[in-house]
């Protein structure tokens, strides 16, 4: 059976706090290229960026009391409604983050070496941030665990040749992803 990786639901989320070092605000120039890269996927997949472009992305992060074992990622935001309810509109969301974790992205060359799930996971959770809530339907980006390939958006693809172009390899992206058993 092949191994899963869950994406947490922001609502799961709703008590965790961020220590104060985690939600600094990084900008493209202080993110590992990797990172900015899939942002960058992520915001022309969506047509949008989330949280009046106030968002911040942190990396390498331990996971979170109250998150699945085999979370990747997950975001935090505050809301008139309460924190990470995304009943509220996408508008009025506040302290918006995206945490990658460390599990999974130990280092800048385990984000080149995923692109694909690196990709993948950031369109998710940016989807998350502009109010999309899990979505089970085949081949959605939304859905709550990625099984297969099936769910990269095509910019992700596309976007592989900038990620490699960094120190993956072309074979090693490719042979990513095609496995059925990586996760």
């Amino acid at each position: 059976m092949p191994r899963v990786r869950h994406l947490a639901v922001a609502a799961v989320l709703a008590a965790l706090v961020l220590p104060a070092a985690a939600t600094a605000a990084a900008t493209p120039a202080t993110l590992p290229a990797p990172i900015a890269a899939a942002a960058s996927v992520a915001q022309r997949y969506w047509g949008a960026v989330p949280c009046g472009g106030h968002l911040a992305i942190v990396a390498f992060r331990p996971l979170v009391g109250g998150a699945e074992p085999g979370t990747d990622a997950w975001v935090t935001f505050g809301s008139p409604l309460g924190a990470d309810d995304l009943a509220a509109a996408p508008d009025t969301y506040t302290n918006c983050t995206i945490a990658l974790g460390r599990a999974r992205w130990p280092t800048t060359a385990s984000l080149r070496d995923d692109w694909d799930m690196l990709c993948m996971t950031m369109v998710h959770e940016m989807g998350h941030l502009l109010g999309h809530a899990h979505d089970s339907t085949p081949g959605s980006v939304m859905a709550p665990i990625f099984i297969d390939y099936s769910d990269e958006p095509a910019l992700c693809r596309a976007g592989l040749r900038a990620a490699t172009a960094n120190g993956a390899s072309r074979s090693q992206a490719a042979r990513k992803r095609t496995s059925s058993t990586e996760r």
